[in-house]
């Protein structure tokens, strides 16, 4: 119904200041419906619905470019796409042993476009691309400081996100891994000043970032599992805490036994998450006051899943 409200609106005006004005009236409302998305208990219907609604905002967007609000919405949207979906996919691919996989080629065109809608926020906040990659850390610092506030804590949070997950996918390039420092002092700004963020996306960059690194580059897997273990201890019921332990830390490790203990645990998590919300209102389950992890813990299953399906390939070679 807002679609159609809002596609009936500017049909009938012609007068660009008239569109812009809907849609900044209304654009709120797409906001709010974007945020939601984490309640999506389907991985298939999230992955199938979300591309049109990303370019519906788009559209909206391109009528009203000096919506900041929009603007970010699709920095986080397309960044929430292209983990939630190509990742997990090319994730399933490397598992099976897959030398080219197109699920990674797609995942690097959508965060790329996550990162370059960021870098067009950032740009209209007084940042500039230029900025950020040549910069000193104290004076970036002080710059993100001076120019952003609470309000930016979420556009920045998933620029950052795009930007790590490009290097991650792409570490043969050797230009792009160079700029790590800098995704880690984003990263550093926005959760020191706002932790718990985005429902702990913080927890998970940090245990992954010690945890994905060589040990020559100063990754540390000890502290990695300390951090994800911090992590569960917090948010028990968010799924992917537990998800990203076993794929960052126990599956290099080649730590099956280990790797046992946590996916028996894993599948009673889900068990649980799977039997609720059943149309009934006795629900009492522990799940129910924490639906807007769906989506997270949904996109923990599919990851899952492939993990399973290749479990003697990555343990026995």
């Amino acid at each position: 119904m807002y679609y159609l409200i809002l596609i009936m609106s500017l049909g009938l005006m012609g007068c660009s200041s008239m569109q812009k004005m809907a849609v900044r009236n209304i654009s709120p409302l797409f906001i709010e419906g974007s945020n939601l998305l984490t309640s999506e208990r389907s991985w298939e219907l999230f992955r199938e619905s979300a591309p049109g609604n990303l370019k519906f905002l788009e559209t909206i967007y391109l009528q009203d470019k000096s919506n900041h609000e929009l603007l970010a919405t699709l920095v986080k949207g397309y960044a929430g796409y292209a983990y939630a979906v190509p990742e997990t996919l090319a994730m399933g691919d490397r598992l099976e042993g897959l030398e080219e996989s197109p699920h990674q080629k797609y995942a690097i065109a959508i965060y790329t476009k996550s990162m370059d809608y960021g870098l067009d926020y950032l740009q209209h906040k007084g940042i500039k691309r230029k900025d950020l990659l040549e910069t000193d850390e104290k004076a970036l610092l002080k710059l993100l400081s001076e120019k952003l506030n609470k309000k930016d804590h979420s556009a920045v949070l998933f620029t950052a996100q795009s930007w790590g997950s490009l290097i991650n996918l792409q570490q043969d390039n050797v230009a792009l891994v160079s700029h790590v420092p800098k995704v880690k002092l984003l990263f550093d700004w926005v959760c020191q000043k706002d932790p718990d963020i985005e429902n702990g996306v913080c927890d998970i960059f940090f245990a992954q970032y010690e945890a994905s690194r060589p040990r020559m580059l100063g990754g540390n897997p000890e502290k990695a599992k300390q951090l994800y273990a911090e992590a569960i201890r917090k948010r028990p019921r968010h799924l992917l805490m537990r998800l990203g332990l076993i794929q960052y830390s126990l599956l290099p490790a080649f730590d099956q036994e280990a790797y046992e203990k946590e996916s028996v645990v894993l599948r009673e998590e889900f068990a649980k998450w799977e039997d609720i919300n059943r149309d009934s209102l006795e629900d009492n389950s522990e799940y129910k006051a924490v639906e807007h992890l769906n989506l997270f813990n949904a996109i923990a299953r599919k990851r899952f899943e492939f993990i399973e399906k290749n479990k003697k390939r990555i343990f026995e070679g």
